[in-house]
């Protein structure tokens, strides 16, 4: 089962020095990132108001696949769908 969650929950992330999360933050503290599954991006509608969002499907260490994107209009990040 997927759950959306709408609006994105923000979240903290610890990135490496290339930019890859390493670590999510949860109610349970800092959970390593075990896989990184998929990784795109979206830019569009530029002549509206920008959209600017790098998507990651990750693997958090408890089994759990999140999908987090980092806005890159204002640099923080957000978990918008949880698979199970």
């Amino acid at each position: 089962m997927t759950e959306l969650l709408i609006p994105p929950h923000p979240v903290a992330v610890r990135l490496d020095g290339a930019g890859i999360p390493t670590h999510l933050e949860s109610a349970a503290g800092w959970q390593p990132v075990a896989r990184i599954l998929n990784r795109w991006r979206i830019d569009c509608e530029w002549w509206r108001a920008p959209v600017s969002r790098e998507y990651w499907r990750l693997l958090v260490a408890d089994d759990l696949a999140l999908e987090c994107f980092c806005d890159r209009t204002t640099d923080q990040w957000f978990v918008q769908r949880v698979y199970d």
